[in-house]
């Protein structure tokens, strides 16, 4: 199991106000079924490298469709073989 951090930066809006457009988002995180965390900068999902990466696409195309201009991803994934990786191992919860 990997743990990764996502972090969509939205350029082209008409506002500085992203909200709106992230609502779809976190509802593409929701039904994606992992496990995850909306934390204040990202969200944290947890599940393997291939189910990571597929959520990632799903989020890129939904965020061009809600008329973003550009989108920059910042992706971090920790991914370890010798323990166990979990959300709350990694934040401390």
């Amino acid at each position: 199991m990997a743990v990764a951090e996502l972090c969509l930066f939205l350029l082209g809006t008409e506002s500085p106000s992203v909200g709106k457009y992230l609502e779809p988002i976190i509802k593409v995180i929701k039904a994606s079924g992992l496990k995850y965390h909306v934390c204040l900068m990202g969200t944290v999902v947890e599940g393997s490298v291939d189910e990571i990466l597929e959520l990632v696409k799903r989020c890129h195309e939904t965020i061009l469709n809600t008329g973003v201009k550009r989108v920059v991803i910042n992706l971090k994934i920790d991914d370890r073989v010798d323990k166990p990786l979990t959300i709350e191992g990694k934040m401390g919860v």
